[in-house]
């Protein structure tokens, strides 16, 4: 579809053929050079690179790039491939964000200072982000992207607020603006803003902004967002301790709370430093049990999900405990620290799966896929697997980087998979792994950024396409 644009197209360069008699194997092809990876759709219609000029499309398979705008620091496509926001770096604050529609010859420039995140939702019917203007003031502005065409995109401004240093997020087609405590709710769909006020104590609200709350000392109250009405009411209760104090509050779900607090045992001596944990707070009341840990919110593969952060060991020669990483549920994942792991983990997108490499100096390493209480070993050979490692959306497979020693006694990189029983080699890279790697689905399908040497010997770029 991209084919045919005149001027504004070029062809990548074609990898010559192997010559006969060589003995190294011949790498996989390159399907772009001089170019870097930025995203490919979930159904694999479009290719986004950025080259030394600016951001480029391609259809696949073999569609020739196509310059579309300058250059993006990341993009979202929906996953038919046919629309797609793109937004800048941030520079001196602000960045530009575009809006592209597939099979058009230029991005359509929705703002050159927008500021903080970019935010759609799933369809994209809707780009939200923050502008400033001379005075100080904040606004939300939001472009309809159905009906956003070039030349005629009108922004509007569903909230202004002025000073402060607001935040905004997304659930769903629902707009938070927070500006200290001060909070509001914004249906993206109507424009219709609801000022929730200066919420008192560690206000929050939920993933899809269904309800919202606040944790003011050791009382937790939650409330409808569409009614305002109070869902329920907790009290936490801390009789052993002293001294204790909630310290902030947040939610993964439409209706579990999570409170961290800062206590002293009672009859602590003087001088221990103040422990800390995280409360589970819901319908039927709040628990402790996620232990002497302080926990925040995270993103792991697109789930949210908590980082928490221990407190350190007060023993004589006893080790410091790691920080760790558990599912919305509080569900432990993984420590940031375990004893023989080389790389890893890398996670499946559902948080179930993961694949790291473990070894001890003098021994084999060995990949260990963990699911669960089950766990399969590869035992492999030096030089050992590097970064990428991911796992295919159907997580049956992983998709990984480890160099090889050739029949010429050279070690040049190739891919693999593994499926926990059988390992097999999709063949060799021109260079190195870069540092962005795609894996899709129907057909199964890897992209990923090398860094080779060109003829001249300089160094160069390319981006890899691999069917698995």
């Amino acid at each position: 579809m991209l084919a045919g644009l005149g001027a504004a197209h070029c062809r990548d360069p074609v990898d010559p053929p192997p010559v006969e008699g060589e003995k190294e194997t011949p790498p996989l092809p390159a399907m772009a050079r001089e170019a870097r990876l930025l995203q490919v759709d979930a159904a694999q219609r479009v290719l986004l690179s950025i080259r030394a000029d600016g951001t480029y499309a391609q259809d696949l398979p073999d569609g020739a790039p196509v310059r579309i705008a300058d250059a993006a620091e990341g993009a979202d496509i929906t996953g038919d491939g046919q629309t797609t926001v793109m937004w800048s770096a941030e520079a001196d604050g602000m960045r530009t964000v575009w809006l592209w529609r597939r099979g058009t010859p230029e991005a359509i420039v929705l703002s050159q200072k927008a500021r903080g995140p970019v935010l759609h939702d799933g369809g994209q019917s809707f780009v939200a982000f923050l502008e400033q203007d001379g005075t100080g003031a904040s606004a939300v502005r939001v472009a309809r992207i159905p009906t956003c065409l070039p030349g005629d995109c009108v922004l509007q401004t569903l909230l202004q607020v002025q000073d402060g240093a607001p935040a905004l997020r997304r659930g769903g087609t629902t707009l938070s603006l927070q500006n200290g405590a001060h909070r509001w709710l914004i249906d993206v769909p109507t424009g219709a803003v609801k000022d929730l006020g200066e919420l008192p104590g560690h206000s929050f609200v939920s993933p899809a902004m269904t309800r919202y709350g606040w944790a003011e000392h050791d009382h937790v109250r939650l409330f409808d967002s569409a009614t305002g009405a109070q869902v329920w009411e907790q009290v936490i209760e801390h009789a052993d301790f002293q001294s204790w104090i909630s310290t902030h509050a947040f939610m993964l779900s439409e209706e579990r709370v999570y409170v961290g607090s800062e206590d002293i045992y009672m009859g602590t001596p003087q001088g221990v430093p103040k422990s800390h944990r995280t409360y589970a707070c819901g319908a039927q009341g709040c628990s402790s049990s996620l232990g002497g840990d302080s926990c925040y919110p995270a993103t792991l593969q697109g789930q949210l999900a908590m980082w928490c952060r221990p407190d350190p060991c007060l023993q004589i020669r006893c080790p410091q405990p790691s920080p760790s990483y558990r599912d919305s549920e509080g569900a432990w994942l993984y420590s940031e620290s375990e004893s023989g792991r080389v790389l890893g983990p890398i996670l499946s997108q559902d948080l179930k799966n993961s694949v790291g490499l473990y070894g001890e100096q003098g021994q084999l390493h060995r990949l260990e896929w963990r699911r669960e209480d089950e766990f399969w070993s590869l035992y492999l050979d030096a030089p050992y697997p590097s970064a990428p490692i991911q796992f295919l959306p159907d997580k049956s497979r992983v998709v990984f980087h480890q160099q090889v020693f050739e029949a010429d006694g050279i070690a040049r990189s190739h891919l693999w998979t593994w499926d926990r029983f059988r390992r097999v080699d999709l063949g060799r890279l021109d260079g190195a792994p870069g540092p962005m790697s795609i894996v899709r689905d129907n057909p199964p399908t890897f992209y990923l950024d090398t860094d080779v040497v060109n003829a001249d010997g300089t160094a160069g770029t390319a981006i890899v396409r691999v069917a698995l």
